[in-house]
C-alpha cells in the first residue's frame, strides 16, 4: 500500500442497498451530483434520474443490470461531492461486492463510462448465469463461519455443492447453492442454532457456480482501461489491497465473482493499520452497521441523505467545543514523544518554549472557565508540530500524534493543514 497508517476509510455499498430515491437529495443539492447523473444516462443511454427517483420505475431498478449501475452512478456522485465539499480524501477505500467497481472508479483506476458499462454487462452476465441453474443466496445470522462451513461441506454433493459467498462478522456469512439445496442446508443450520433469511432476486453469486459468468465476463474486463488505483483499494476477494500492476485489477475483477465476500477480513486489515474512522458513500447503513458491529468504537458515517452530510461534517472536522480538548492532547503528547535531538538550544528555543506558552494559556482558561478561540487551538497545534520536528520524531509516529491530538478529525476547510509531509 501507498499508506502503512490508514485513518479514514471510505465504503461503498452493494445491491441490496439501492431503492427508489437514493441521491435525490446530492442530486437536487449540488451540481456536481447533477452532472455525474448526467454522464450516467449519457453512457448507458438510461434516464438514471427517473431510473433512481421514480416510482415507477421501481421494478426496472430491482433488474440487476440496473441496480448496479444506479448503484455505481450514485456512489460516484456522492463520492465527487463529498470530496468538492469535504477537500479531503481517504486513505484507504473498499466496497462490498458491486460496490468495488464504485471504489476503484473512485480511486482513479477506470473512468465513469467504463466502469458502468462493465457493471451493467456484469449484472446481466451473471442474471443468465443463475438463471440457467436455479440458484440463489441466503443470509444465515448466529453461528460461526466454521460451523456454517462445516454443514456446507457434510450436506453437499458433487453436482449440486453449496459454498460460503460472505464471510461478513464473525456471526454473519452468507451461503450459495441452488434453490433446493439452500433450503435443505438452511434447515440444518436453523437446527443447529442458526438464523437463515433468503435473499430475494439473487443467484450463487459470489461462489464457483459462476465460473461460467466470470469466463464470459474475462474478456469483457481486459479490454477495458484500467489503471492502479491512485488510492489504496482493499479488494473482497482476499482482503488485501490491490497492487501497482494494471493486470490485477481486471484479474480480481473476475476473481471477485467466484470466491466469497471477506468483508471481515478486509475490515480487520485496515483496523490493524489504524482505521478509525470509516464512512459510506453511497445509499443506506449497511456497511456503517457492519464495520460498527466489528468495531463498537470505530467512529462510522453514511453520506446519503440530508441528516448524514451534516453528521458527517459535524464529526469529521473540529468543532468550536473541542478546542480546549485539543490543547490538552497537544501537551500531552509533546511529553510523551521521545527526543531524539542532542541540541539542549533547540530544545528550549523550540519545545519547551512554546509547550510553557501553551500551557499557561490552557491553564488561565480553565481557570476562568473560558472557552479559548480557534487561535488557541490552531496555537497548540502549531507548537505540537515543532515540537514533533525538533525533537525528531519519525513523519508516520509524528502524524499519528497529530492525528490523536484531533481526535482523529480535521480542520475546517481554509484552516491550516498540520499533518507532516
Amino acid at each position: 500500500m501507498k499508506h502503512d497508517l490508514i485513518n479514514t476509510v471510505f465504503m461503498f455499498p452493494g445491491v441490496g442497498s439501492h431503492y427508489t430515491g437514493m441521491g435525490a437529495y446530492l442530486y437536487h443539492r449540488y451540481s456536481m451530483a447533477r452532472e455525474t447523473f448526467e454522464e450516467a444516462s449519457d453512457t448507458l443511454h438510461l434516464d438514471m434520474t427517473s431510473l433512481c427517483f421514480s416510482k415507477d420505475q421501481q421494478q426496472q431498478l430491482n433488474r440487476l443490470e440496473h441496480a448496479q449501475a444506479a448503484l455505481v452512478c450514485v456512489s460516484v456522485a456522492a463520492y465527487r461531492v463529498f470530496v468538492q465539499e469535504m477537500e479531503f480524501e481517504p486513505d484507504a477505500m473498499l466496497g462490498y461486492s458491486l460496490g468495488e467497481y464504485s471504489a476503484l472508479c473512485c480511486a482513479g483506476a477506470a473512468s465513469l463510462s467504463d466502469t458502468l458499462q462493465l457493471v451493467y454487462q456484469r449484472g446481466a452476465i451473471v442474471s443468465r448465469q443463475a438463471a440457467a441453474i436455479d440458484g440463489t443466496m441466503a443470509w444465515v445470522t448466529n453461528l460461526e463461519a466454521t460451523v456454517v462451513e462445516e454443514t456446507c461441506r457434510e450436506m453437499s454433493t458433487t453436482a449440486d455443492p453449496v459454498y460460503l459467498s460472505a464471510y461478513d462478522t464473525p456471526y454473519k456469512t452468507s451461503i450459495s447453492g441452488s434453490h433446493r439445496m439452500i433450503r435443505a442446508v438452511g434447515e440444518a443450520l436453523v437446527e443447529r442454532g442458526g438464523i437463515v433469511i433468503p435473499i430475494q432476486m439473487s443467484g450463487p453469486f459470489h461462489s464457483p457456480w459462476m465460473q461460467p459468468a466470470a469466463d464470459e465476463f474475462k474478456p469483457l474486463v481486459h479490454s477495458v482501461a484500467l489503471r492502479p488505483p491512485r488510492i489504496p483499494v482493499i479488494a473482497n476477494w482476499n482482503g488485501r489491497p490491490y497492487g501497482d500492476q494494471v493486470e490485477e485489477v481486471a484479474t480480481n475483477l473476475v476473481l471477485q465473482l467466484v470466491n466469497p465476500v471477506h468483508w471481515h477480513s478486509s475490515a480487520e486489515y485496515a483496523l490493524q493499520r489504524g482505521m478509525r474512522v470509516a464512512v459510506e458513500i453511497g445509499p443506506k447503513n449497511v456497511l456503517q452497521y457492519l464495520m460498527k458491529s466489528l468495531s463498537p468504537t470505530l467512529r462510522t458515517f453514511t453520506f446519503d441523505k440530508e441528516k448524514d452530510v451534516l453528521e458527517a461534517s459535524r464529526g469529521l472536522f473540529v468543532q468550536d467545543s473541542d478546542y480546549l480538548s485539543i490543547m490538552a492532547r497537544c501537551l500531552t503528547a509533546v511529553v510523551a514523544v521521545k527526543n531524539r535531538n542532542a541540541s539542549r538550544e533547540e530544545y528550549a528555543k523550540y519545545v519547551m518554549e512554546p509547550y510553557r506558552q501553551i500551557e499557561a494559556r490552557y491553564e488561565a482558561l480553565r481557570a476562568a472557565e473560558e472557552r479559548p478561540l480557534y487561535e488557541d487551538a490552531v496555537a497548540a497545534i502549531d507548537m505540537l508540530k515543532l515540537a514533533l520536528e525538533t525533537k525528531r520524531v519519525p513523519v508516520q509516529e509524528g502524524n499519528h500524534r497529530m492525528q490523536q491530538a484531533l481526535d482523529y478529525k480535521r480542520l475546517k476547510r481554509g484552516e491550516r493543514q498540520c499533518i507532516q509531509k
